[in-house]
């Protein structure tokens, strides 16, 4: 073989060696069609699969997580030793412990209490919530647990507002986000509306006058007319009500479930009975 055809025959071997190498180099970083697929189908469980089950998971990890505002008593708030207590305190234990879990209670703004349900900081909310047209377009209610209504809470001896009328050209108090801000969208003539992030503060200064009434709950009312007799007195109905426990609108599951657990409880009377602790009568509907 003369030297020419020699050096051709060296260049392919070197080129075809070339080639091997750089082959071998990319199978090495690129994952192999099967392990693709697996890592495909996983992100398609995790990210566009089937959602699971709220009420599964609340089983699983054996804790029903329930938002609620823990300055609204007599249903939930804090007592002298920073306990929180109330008549939906007592439902919900009941409810988990027919459930077979236990409950976890998430304070929260009451303004921005749906908002928190939705982006799941909790899976309920059990908080004397209203049951109102416009709640039920973001979430789902259970049957009704509490037959309630606003009133206006004015200062003991303020015999001006019999009516919803009267508050025609008055200074009226509010909880944010509350069933009180509805009504006083249907009084006509106001003077001021004042909204306060929790009901404290709006009694607060409905005491020292700086309010002629505050619109409230009349089981918030009923509760401070007890711990403070003399001072407030309730001076006219404004509508009528229910209480029911919210849950996200997906969450059906769940709904079934908790209805389920609130007919036992009116059935064999352990509604009625906390009714009787928390109000001294029985306001669970029927």
């Amino acid at each position: 073989m003369d030297r020419k055809k020699l050096r051709i025959l060296l260049w392919l071997l070197v080129l075809g060696l070339a080639v091997a190498l750089v082959g071998c180099s990319g199978n090495a970083e690129a994952p192999p069609a099967g392990d693709q697929g697996q890592q495909s189908q996983a992100g398609e469980a995790a990210g566009t699969g089937e959602a699971v089950d709220t009420l599964d998971v609340i089983k699983e990890r054996g804790v029903l997580v329930a938002g609620l505002d823990d300055s609204f008593p007599p249903m939930g708030y804090r007592n002298e030793n920073n306990e929180l207590v109330g008549f939906d305190i007592d439902m919900g234990d009941e409810i988990a412990k027919r459930l077979g879990i236990r409950i976890e209670w998430q304070p929260t703004d009451w303004d921005g209490v749906i908002s928190a349900l939705q982006t799941k900081r909790f899976d309920v909310i059990i908080s004397g919530m209203t049951v109102t047209e416009e709640r039920a377009k973001q979430v789902n209610f259970t049957q009704p647990y509490v037959k309630a209504g606003v009133v206006a809470l004015v200062k003991a001896g303020n015999d001006t507002i019999k009516s919803g009328e009267d508050l025609a050209g008055k200074v009226v108090g509010i909880q944010g986000g509350s069933s009180g801000e509805e009504v006083v969208k249907e009084l006509e003539g106001l003077k001021e509306v004042k909204r306060y992030k929790q009901f404290p503060e709006c009694l607060s200064d409905l005491e020292i006058g700086r309010l002629d009434a505050a619109i409230v709950d009349v089981t918030v009312a009923a509760h401070y007319l007890a711990l403070r007799p003399g001072v407030f007195a309730i001076a006219a109905p404004l509508n009528e009500e229910l209480f029911a426990i919210a849950t996200r609108k997906e969450d059906t599951k769940l709904l079934e479930e908790l209805n389920r657990v609130l007919s036992e409880m009116k059935a064999d009377g352990t509604l009625e009975r906390i009714s009787m602790k928390w109000f001294g009568e029985n306001v669970i509907p029927e």
